[in-house]
């Protein structure tokens, strides 16, 4: 079973793609973890793509693993760090195919990666990432609620996903998931996560909408 889908290489083959972090990221990791002992936190960017976040937590003396399905990503970034003497444990994987270990990692990011697939791999994605939080571990995750422009254009594959958008900031990359508040608490609930908190951004791109849910969690 296959999550990654290949649209994104060839975005990430031709085009610079996401180089600095987001603000909303750097909230969480700072209120969360910048007192104590960084270097003894382990995250993973989960679907690194541009390698923004892998840049930013390795800068900020974090144990700090990546993945991406896109070959041409994971160069990148790896040669970026490599340019500012950063390191991370880099690797080519596709989210539905990890083979980090149980209970390793105290923190997961997943800056809107998870949101491009069907609700089937989604649930599966998210299932993965509890299984590799210790227990107290902490996700932070971002995805598209149905009110971003772009929803209900392109095809319809199933429920709130679709494909081929023909609109807004969505176009040409591939599946997309838009997602309800109580659909995506609901996910989350049934896998086992617990304290389940939900904001809202949203904001206006050239007059296109985009609606996003920042959500913060944890395995208990």
């Amino acid at each position: 079973m296959k999550s990654f889908d290949e649209t994104w290489e060839e975005i990430h083959a031709t085009q610079e793609w996401g180089k600095y972090p987001s603000e909303p990221v750097i909230r969480f990791v700072a209120r969360n973890y910048y007192k104590g002992d960084r270097h003894s936190v382990k995250v993973l960017d989960s679907g690194c793509g541009g390698g923004s976040h892998t840049w930013y937590l390795a800068r900020e003396g974090f144990d700090v693993y990546a993945f991406d399905g896109s070959k041409s990503a994971v160069r990148k970034v790896g040669e970026r760090l490599k340019q500012e003497g950063l390191s991370a444990d880099l690797r080519v994987r596709d989210a539905l195919e990890l083979d980090y270990a149980e209970g390793f990692f105290d923190c997961v990011i997943d800056s809107a990666t998870v949101y491009a697939n069907r609700l089937q791999n989604i649930t599966t994605m998210y299932q993965e990432i509890y299984r590799m939080l210790k227990q107290g571990g902490k996700l932070f995750s971002t995805s598209f609620t149905t009110g971003t422009t772009g929803y209900g254009t392109g095809k319809e594959v199933e429920r709130n996903t679709f494909c081929d958008i023909t609109e807004g900031g969505l176009e040409g990359r591939g599946t997309s998931h838009f997602y309800e508040e109580e659909e995506l608490k609901g996910i989350l609930e049934e896998i086992g996560f617990q304290n389940i908190v939900v904001d809202i951004l949203r904001f206006t791109d050239r007059g296109n909408v985009v609606e996003q849910f920042l959500v913060q969690t944890g395995k208990p």
